[in-house]
């Protein structure tokens, strides 16, 4: 006799759960990946050209990564405590890479 199992939910949402609400801005210069990779929508262009980026992010560690990855292109503006770890990284680095703090 056959089973009847049900199919998996496999919707984005349960796949890739959102969960840290990101609002970040952005220099002009980097328009163009941010449409490669989140859409033409997920910004609106600020009246000094500044982008503020807003979306959902799925992991801490890959938003962490990413951000960094723009250098000082991005000031991450929500959530703040992950803003506040960046600070402390960065802040790290500073001091790794002889800075005064």
């Amino acid at each position: 006799m056959k089973r009847q199992v049900p199919m998996p939910d496999l919707s984005d949402e349960r796949i890739f759960p959102g969960g840290i609400k990101v609002k970040a801005l952005f220099e002009q210069d980097c328009k163009w990946r941010l449409i490669e990779e989140f859409g033409p929508e997920c910004f609106s262009v600020q009246q000094d050209g500044k982008l503020l980026f807003q979306a959902d992010y799925t992991d801490k560690e890959n938003l962490i990564t990413w951000l960094l990855s723009f250098r000082d292109k991005v000031e991450l503006l929500e959530p703040e405590e992950i803003r506040e770890e960046l600070k402390v990284s960065i802040e790290r680095m500073k001091r790794k890479y002889g800075g005064n703090i």
